[in-house]
């Protein structure tokens, strides 16, 4: 170690660089889950605005995520500014998104402008294939890095839209490189309660278990079926909501008489555990 401390020293990261080497300030490297999160996160975004019903998530046996949404696409024109497609900006540069104003989407749960870069950086080989506009793209990146530039790769009906990302994370970023399935599970099935009337699949090719979830009723329906094994108090649970300009709470309640474990609170459809 130098013992002198000069300005040659200071290191200025750029791109997707602090994240690589500073990974634990951006997800949780136990496991690659958080990674299949930030990419969940942008497709269930898109059905709270209104503009997706169906998330679809495959755990392939080489440790690889894919998830797919019937979304409007990312976009895929020329930034203005960064003169690079919208989809590669979003992928490669750090804050950088359309989740920093109401302009976009009202409510959101994916990082604003951070997600999915992280995605990216902690991957050996991210893919993603778009379709907008009447048209298919793909692009492909390794280590966060561009590998193939955005390409058409054939037409689709004008309705026919959406985004789908396949990911390999990078083992040596985390504790283990194995997804846990349980986790997943929970989560896809907490975002079919929270958000009525989408549908939401999970496939898991080693096992080739397929599950699908959508709720119409929405909490009331997730707590009960939870708590089916316990005596209630109401058997029928406390069930309300409320509507503000610029937001809206729903709640589902009741008490057990033997006592229970059953807790959890959302904000835009993300976990927060402490309430």
């Amino acid at each position: 170690m130098s013992t002198k401390y000069r300005a040659e020293d200071i290191e200025v990261l750029t791109g997707l660089e602090p994240v690589k080497r500073r990974p634990g300030m951006y997800t949780d490297t136990s496991r690659p889950n958080h990674l299949a999160i930030e990419v969940i996160d942008n497709s269930v975004d898109e059905a709270l605005a209104g503009h997706a019903r169906q998330v679809e998530v495959t755990a392939f046996k080489d440790g690889s995520v894919e998830v797919t949404d019937d979304g409007r696409g990312m976009p895929v024109d020329i930034h203005p500014e960064q003169g690079m497609p919208g989809v590669e900006l979003i992928l490669t540069k750090l804050h950088a998104g359309g989740k920093f104003s109401d302009k976009n989407y009202e409510f959101a749960g994916g990082l604003h402008g951070v997600g999915v870069s992280v995605v990216n950086a902690l991957s050996k080989k991210l893919e993603v294939w778009i379709k907008r506009d009447g048209l298919e793209h793909y692009m492909a990146f390794a280590s966060g890095d561009r590998k193939s530039r955005l390409k058409e790769i054939g037409t689709v009906g004008q309705r026919n839209t959406g985004t789908r990302i396949r990911f390999w994370p990078d083992a040596s970023y985390f504790d283990s490189p194995d997804i846990s399935i349980k986790r997943l599970r929970h989560l896809l099935r907490a975002k079919a309660v929270l958000c009525p009337g989408l549908t939401v699949r999970l496939t898991v090719e080693k096992t080739g278990d397929e599950e699908e979830w959508c709720y119409r009723e929405g909490l009331t329906d997730y707590l009960v079926s939870e708590l089916q094994e316990y005596e209630r108090l109401p058997q029928k649970p406390f069930a309300g909501e409320m509507k503000g300009t610029d937001s809206e709470v729903s709640w589902s309640l009741c008490w057990l008489p033997t006592g229970g474990q059953l807790q959890e609170s959302y904000v835009n459809l993300i976990p927060t555990p402490q309430g």
